[in-house]
C-alpha cells in the first residue's frame, strides 16, 4: 500500500512539474518573441543643427544691443547701427526684436511689470520730435542660406513740424550734453531673437 501512495506521489509530481516547466517555457518563448520584435525595430532620428549668428559690421555680437547716440540736435544727420544675422542652420528662422531699455536725455524707461516693450516702441513713434526707427529687412530666414538686417536709426530733422517740440526738446538736449558731455543722449538696450519656423 505504501508503494502504491509513493508511486502516485511520484507520478502527481512528474506531472504537475510538467505542467509547470511547459507553461513556463510557453511565457519564456512569447516573452523573447516579444523582445526580440521590439529590438529588431530601427529608429533613425535627425538632429538639426541651429547656427544663427549676429554680426555688427565685422564683429559677432550677442543677442543683446546697445545703441548709443552721444548728441542729438535739430538737423542732425541720420546715426545709423547695421546688425546682419545669418541662419547657416538646417531650419528656417524668424527674427524678432524685443526693447529692454530706452534712455532719453535724462530720462529711463526700463521694461518691467508695468511697462512693456510695446509700450516703448509707441513712446518711441509718438512722443519725441526725433524719430528712432528698429527696422528688420527679412523676418523671415530660409535655412543654410538665409541672411536678415536689423537697422537702427535716430534722425531729426530741422522742420519736423512740431516747433514747439522741436524747441523744447532741442533746450532739453543742450542742457543735458552741457551738464553730461560724456553720457549718452539716447541709450536703446534690444534683444535680437531667432526662432525656428517649421
Amino acid at each position: 500500500m505504501i508503494k502504491k501512495v509513493v508511486h502516485f506521489v511520484k507520478t502527481k509530481i512528474k506531472l504537475r512539474t510538467l505542467i509547470i516547466l511547459i507553461i513556463l517555457l510557453m511565457f519564456n518563448s512569447y516573452a523573447w518573441f516579444v523582445y526580440a520584435t521590439k529590438v529588431s525595430g530601427r529608429l533613425t532620428a535627425y538632429v538639426s543643427s541651429w547656427n544663427v549668428s549676429f554680426m555688427a559690421g565685422e564683429e559677432e555680437i550677442s543677442t543683446n544691443i546697445l545703441f548709443d547716440v552721444s548728441r542729438i540736435y535739430p538737423g542732425m544727420e541720420k546715426y545709423t547701427k547695421t546688425v546682419t544675422a545669418h541662419n547657416n542652420g538646417d531650419v528656417p528662422a524668424v527674427i524678432s526684436y524685443e526693447i529692454k531699455s530706452l534712455k532719453v536725455l535724462d530720462n529711463v524707461y526700463t521694461v518691467n511689470d508695468k511697462v512693456t516693450s510695446d509700450d516703448i516702441l509707441n513712446m518711441i513713434e509718438n512722443d519725441f520730435p526725433f524719430k528712432i526707427k528698429i527696422t528688420i529687412d527679412n523676418p523671415q530666414m530660409v535655412s543654410e542660406v538665409g541672411e536678415s538686417k536689423m537697422e537702427i536709426s535716430v534722425e531729426w530733422e530741422y522742420e519736423s513740424g512740431d516747433d514747439d517740440r522741436d524747441t523744447t526738446y532741442g533746450e532739453m538736449a543742450y542742457e543735458y550734453y552741457a551738464l553730461h558731455p560724456d553720457e549718452e543722449s539716447i541709450s536703446l538696450e534690444l534683444e535680437i531673437k531667432a526662432t525656428q519656423t517649421k
